[in-house]
């Protein structure tokens, strides 16, 4: 990370929830990197793991041939043939798209700020239409984003500068850079979060941006699209080695992205909830997941007689594919919690075994005793909590 421009922070200055700005401590782990160099490093570690690696190479087109497989057709005429494609070029994406939305239509507005007594640690700040991420990056800079409602900024006309000034002073971020730095050219991209439906097939995978884009909010961009690759990997090495496998590896991707896409809105949605500008329109279309979710109640006392008996709703228990390895595989799964999720695995204990336990046990004292065999006492009794907890569990009247 060092090679690749990676700045740490152990702070951050936050303007969102109360009417004064305040310094928060960042959650371990928190940098910025310069992405030219961190690309660069990849590079580097893919040449060095044996990958032919073309650079200064754009790809114009790309063609499925009779005979089966991708032709691959670089700016200048020179052609590639491939028998599996991974689309890994981002928003663009070169294969056809069939994107959800996940979220409302937004656009980012960003520049570099130079000059003397700029910010040293990150900002984020809350306005009553928009809402700015800002961060030092070695050698470029202050990068300031202003994050904005699509259709808001059609109001500001072609004036991108007038409509990002603007909307910094609504943040309160204008005034700590106006007197004191210069921001380069303002540039514009969409930022909007969506998954695509057609994210898989037999001989070709999008990845990253190709097949997934987060709220901004999330600011995991970069770890996002390296998760994707991670499990693309394990997706294409069951297709091309595992036919009989093939469907239930397509299935687990497109399913992965759906949940993932989920989640994060309802993470994100949470945190716009929070906005001190909650109740206007821009903060209302983003948190709408937040304020349609019921409180979770105080769970019961798990304080059981060791004698009491337990049974498994097994109508909860389906087969579903997950990561087992190298390979996608069809695992036992249990589904959890008001939406139905599919989990295989509780930390490293995997559901088969679990349900294995409370099949031989017939007792809460027993099931406790038998899932401390293969672990420490406090993680077998979260796993019993998390089953009660879930309705996956029933236990006989507690003490």
């Amino acid at each position: 990370m060092d090679r690749a421009g990676c700045r740490s922070f152990d702070e951050y200055d936050e303007h969102w929830e109360q009417a004064e700005a305040i310094v928060r401590e960042a959650p371990p782990g928190s940098a910025t990197i310069d992405r030219a160099r961190f690309d660069a490093t990849l590079w580097n570690l893919c040449r060095d793991a044996g990958v032919e690696v073309h650079l200064g190479q754009k790809v114009e087109r790309v063609d499925r041939p009779v005979g089966g497989g991708w032709n691959v057709r670089i700016v200048g005429g020179e052609r590639y043939h491939a028998a599996f494609l991974i689309d890994a070029t981002g928003r663009r994406s070169l294969l056809p798209r069939a994107r959800r939305a996940s979220g409302p239509r937004t656009f980012a507005l960003y520049s570099y700020w130079r000059g003397e007594g700029l910010p040293t640690r990150p900002h984020i700040a809350a306005g009553a239409s928009c809402w700015t991420w800002a961060a030092p990056v070695d050698g470029l800079g202050f990068h300031a984003i202003l994050f904005v409602d699509r259709h808001a900024l059609a109001e500001h006309g072609p004036d991108l500068r007038e409509a990002y000034i603007r909307g910094l002073a609504k943040t309160g971020l204008f005034s700590l850079l106006a007197n004191r730095a210069n921001c380069s050219v303002v540039s514009a991209c969409d930022a909007s979060a969506w998954y695509d439906d057609e994210s898989c097939g037999l001989d070709f995978i999008k990845v990253g941006e190709a097949a997934q884009s987060l709220d901004p909010l999330a600011s995991m961009g970069v770890q996002k699209a390296i998760q994707s690759a991670r499990s693309a990997a394990v997706i294409v090495n069951t297709l091309l080695r595992r036919p009989d496998a093939q469907s239930i590896a397509l299935a687990y991707y497109q399913d992965l992205l759906k949940r993932s896409a989920r989640a994060h809105r309802r993470a994100s949605a949470e945190i716009y909830a929070r906005s001190r500008f909650a109740d206007m329109s821009f903060w209302q279309a983003r948190s709408e997941e937040a304020n349609s979710r019921g409180k979770l109640r105080k769970p019961n006392s798990l304080s059981f007689s060791g004698t009491a008996p337990i049974k498994l709703d097994t109508s909860r228990l389906i087969e579903h594919p997950c990561l087992c390895g190298d390979y996608v595989e069809l695992r036992l799964a249990v589904l959890a919690g008001s939406e139905r999720e599919p989990v295989t695995f509780l930390g490293d204990a995997t559901v088969a075994g679990i349900v294995a336990a409370v099949r031989s046990s017939g007792t809460w004292g027993a099931l406790r005793t038998s899932l401390a065999r293969s672990r420490d006492a406090t993680t077998a009794d979260r796993i019993c909590a998390w089953l009660v907890h879930n309705k996956i569990l029933h236990v006989g009247a507690p003490e």
